[in-house]
Order: structure tokens, then sequence, then C-alpha cells
């Protein structure tokens, strides 16, 4: 009979329910209630959490289960196999379905009886619900000190520092919190954006503003649309009162704390929370919770609203602005500056009636020319140039194919190696017919034997262990020369199309764009348009046939 041993532990450690104690039980469950014939096959995943199952050796197990390699699955407590009802019940439905009957110790469930497959659904749904009240008990707390106007971490607003302050909780446990404290250079950048937004009641031009004077983010880069709107929108700046309290709660959030036109206002609980992990998904406004903080806000309330009022009649009045222009090298084509380059429209021919369109630079459209000076140029020049280059590519096929065929073929022809690989399969099929019978011979002998047969056992399960590695090597290179033959297809289909590109719809063009080219850069000082091949296709080219 053979049963497995699943242990699990979250941290590695040596005392308490280690993974070694969580063997050990295990072992002397099993002979304590007599299992016949037992042969312990051990499963270990130390340092991995229970929230999910993707962990190493619990997947070799349910691998093993699959092959029925296993009659009993043995752990010292149900949550080590999983703290998720979901997973825990897709697991018990694995084993019934390979007839395994699962034991977990501690709880004293075998689902070798009806009663014990419904006791262990029904404590596994109590696992699931005390890791679910742990977690929502944190958040919670997380939100009464937001509502004391603590900040709780994450990325520091700018115009502030955190500063880390320590403290006891109900329990008292130490604990760490933050606070805001002001940090004067960017504080006057904060207060300059806020100006100028109310000067111009742009976004777009307060973003050319700063680019032009050279105002930089803490990463260094230029303060992008996204940014400046997250700033201006941002209450932590605003010294509330009663009106700013009101303009929250109108717009749905749950606000606390008294408003004394000093201190600014924090948001908590915007996100969603997955596994204890925070994610980009929003909550919805009536979730949020916005407090007034112990930090000092930075701008009068009557600014701070009348912000909030233009950025939304903007919002209201914003046109929609539809495709003009579909050009091959969207998202693909960079400036010299490293900014990609997008539609401009030209002059309208009075001959034609047909519009000219160019590629400029979106760094410099955005800054006004202050950061990037690369000249415009036509759309319909760059785009031959373009296809020029695919359809000689596509010409060359051959001689780009040559070597990585040549090469492919030269592994498949490797005699010695092909002969190996029989070698070494008749040699452990050979070396294991030789092990089952020493162990048949191992009860008709004395000890004295039946140490030396034991020590050839020993030698032979070595020798197996040894060939086995060669035999996988060999094996995972001959997948390696399958998926080559695969890539060599596939690079031909796109040679194919990148002779016939003329030929082909608008937007096949461009996916085979995208597959073939890198990089394409224009630089207008000299004139020039760098184009990089993927490095397959760089590969060939060089390469010449021998």
């Amino acid at each position: 009979m053979n049963i497995a041993i699943y242990s699990r532990k979250s941290r590695f450690s040596t005392s308490g329910d280690s993974i070694e104690n969580q063997v050990q039980l295990c072992k002397e469950y099993a002979q304590r209630y007599d299992y016949k014939d037992t042969n312990f096959i051990i499963y270990e995943d130390e340092g991995f959490s229970g929230k999910n199952t993707n962990r190493p050796k619990f997947t070799e197990l349910i691998n093993d289960i699959k092959n029925k390699k296993i009659d009993v699955l043995m752990c010292y407590r149900l949550d080590r196999i999983s703290r998720n009802v979901s997973d825990f019940s897709s697991t018990l439905e694995l084993l019934e379905a390979n007839s395994v009957a699962f034991v977990s110790i501690k709880e004293q469930f075998d689902t070798s009886t009806p009663m014990g497959r419904a006791m262990i659904y029904i404590a596994s749904v109590f696992a699931q619900l005390e890791r679910e009240t742990i977690a929502e008990r944190v958040r919670d707390n997380m939100i009464e000190l937001a509502k004391n106007g603590y900040w709780l971490g994450g990325t520091t607003p700018l115009g502030y520092i955190s500063i880390p302050v320590d403290y006891l909780d109900n329990d008292m446990t130490e604990r760490k919190m933050y606070k805001l404290e002001k940090n004067e250079p960017e504080i006057e950048t904060v207060k300059l954006i806020y100006k100028k937004y109310i000067e111009l009641k742009s976004l777009n031009k307060v973003e050319t503003y700063l680019m032009q004077h050279n105002y930089k983010t803490r990463k260094n880069g230029f303060y992008s649309l996204s940014s400046l709107k997250f700033i201006l929108t941002n209450p932590v700046y605003v010294k509330a009162n009663k009106d700013v309290i009101a303009y929250l709660s109108e717009t749905g959030m749950n606000v606390s704390g008294a408003p004394d036109g000093k201190h600014g206002i924090l948001i908590y609980n915007k996100t969603k929370t997955v596994s204890g992990k925070t994610t980009k998904d929003a909550r919805d406004i009536t979730e949020w919770v916005a407090a007034v903080s112990r930090h000092i806000g930075i701008l009068d309330p009557e600014m701070w609203l009348d912000v909030q009022k233009t950025l939304a009649d903007n919002r209201d009045s914003y046109p929609n602005m539809g495709k003009t222009h579909n050009a091959l090298l969207t998202s693909i084509l960079r400036c010299k500056c490293g900014s990609f380059m997008r539609i401009n429209h030209g002059h309208i021919s009075t001959k034609t009636g047909n519009c000219t369109y160019y590629y400029s630079c979106a760094l410099k459209k955005r800054s006004k020319g202050s950061q990037c000076d690369n000249g415009n140029v036509k759309v319909s020049d760059i785009d031959e140039s373009v296809v020029s280059y695919l359809e000689n590519i596509g010409i060359k096929k051959d001689t780009i194919l040559y070597n990585f065929i040549d090469f492919n073929k030269a592994q498949r022809k490797d005699i010695t190696r092909s002969n190996r690989k029989g070698e070494l399969i008749t040699l452990i099929s050979s070396k294991q017919n030789q092990i089952t019978n020493l162990v048949n011979k191992l009860s008709m002998t004395d000890d004295d034997i039946a140490k030396i047969l034991l020590a050839k056992i020993k030698t032979l399960k070595e020798e197996i262990a040894t060939s086995e590695l060669e035999l996988k090597t060999i094996q995972e290179e001959n997948k390696a020369l399958d998926n080559q033959e695969i890539e060599i297809a596939m690079l031909g289909i796109m040679l194919d199309k990148c002779a016939d590109i003329r030929n082909l719809a608008f937007e096949e063009q461009q996916q085979l764009i995208r597959m073939v080219l890198k990089n394409i850069v224009w630089d207008s000082d000299t004139g020039s348009l760098a184009i990089e091949p993927v490095e397959s296709i760089i590969e060939g080219i060089k390469k010449k046939p021998h």
C-alpha cells in the first residue's frame, strides 16, 4: 500500500508543527492503526502558503494520484492541504475519482466512511471562514486607523514624506503606522500645478507648461496627464472645511472626522483586495473612506473646490475624438529621442483634395518643441520604405532559413546519439529486471547473502538513476529540436507573407510589421530610418550558406 504523506508549512522552522514533525506523526498514526505493507512517499512544501494549490510538491502529488501511484493520502492537519473550500473540494473529488482514501490525523477524519467525508467538508468550510474573518478583521482595523487620520503606506503623495511611528494595538502588540510631513520643494510644485490649472483650465496645457519649464517627477520623468489629474483630484492637499466634506459626501464616499480648515483628507479602501493582496481594480466609490487626517493641508478649500468644478466641466464638454487616420507604423515607429511618433494632419491638396499625413514626435508636440526638435516625416514615404524593406527580406527567405534547417538536419542525423537513446532504454529495463529478481531472492537467503544482494540492488538503482538522467537529457534535446522545427516553419510563413506584403490587407500588414520588426527609428537630422528586425531574422541574414 502506497501512503502519500503531504506536509506543508508557510515559514521554515524546526519546532511545533514543522515539516519533520508532521511527517513523523503521520507515520506513527499509520503504524498505530495497523496499515498493512505500507510504503511511505513523502511530499514536502516548506515556505508555501495554503491560500492556493500552486505548490511544487503538491502538484507532483496530484500528478502521482492521477497516475494511480497512491492508495492513501495522509496529512497532519486539514489546512495543510488547502485553506480554500473550492481548492479542497476539488482535491476531494480527485481523490474519490482515483479511489484514494484521505486521512487527516489531527481531526481524525477518514474518507473511507461517509461521516468522515461530510466532516472533512464541514471543517474545510470553517477553515476558510476563519481565514476570511481574519482578513476582514485586518481590513476593518486598517479602516479604523484611517478614520483616525493615519497614513497606511503606499506611494507617498507628492509634497509629503512619510515618517514611521510605532504604536501598541488593543492587544498591546507593537505595530507600525506612518504620518505625513511636508516636503517643501515638492509642495511648491503642487501649488504651481493647481495655480496653472486654474489659469489655463486644461490638463494638456499644464502638461506642456511643465515640460517647457523642465519640471520632473520623483523618477525624473515628465508629468503625464493621468498623474496631473491624480494630483488635482487628491483631497490630501486641501485644508478641509464643511464645504469640502459636503462635496466628498455628495460623490458617495464615507466621510469621517471633523474638518477644522487646517488638516488634509486621506482616501482609503479605494481598491479591491484578493488573497490579501491589493489589486488595481477600484471599489465602488460608496466603499471609499475619506478621513480628516493628522497632516497639515496646503491648499485653501476654495481653490481645491474650484479645480474640482473645472475638471467636471471639462469632462462633460470634452469632445469625442474619433480616429482620423490609420497608419502602418502606429505604436512601433519611434523618434530619435525615444518617444513614439503619432499621426498629424498636414495640408489638403487643392488639386486632389487629399490630406497629407505626417508622423510627428509625441514628446515634441506635448512640449511644444521644448524637449525635442526632430522633424516630421510623410506617412506615405516612411510606410513605403518599411514595406520595401520587408518585401526584400521575404525575397531572401531561402538564404535566411538555410542555416537553421541545415543545423536541425545535422542534429537529427546524429546516429550515435540516436542509438544511445535506444541503448539506455534497454539498459534501464534490464537493470530493473535484475532488481526484481534480486528482490525475489531476498526472502530465500540468509542475512549475509541478503546484505550482498541489498548492496547490489543499491548499485543497480544508482546506475539506473544515472542512465535515466542521460536519457532525460537526450529526450529534452530532441524536444528542443522539435520546437526548433516549428519555429523554422513559422519563420518561413512570416517570410512568405513579407514577400507578398503588398497584396495583404491593411490589418495583416500591421500585424506582420509588429511580428517581424523590433524597432523603427526616424532621425530627421540625418534623414535616416533605422529598421531593426527580430533576432532570428538578423541571425539568418548574417549567416552564409556553407
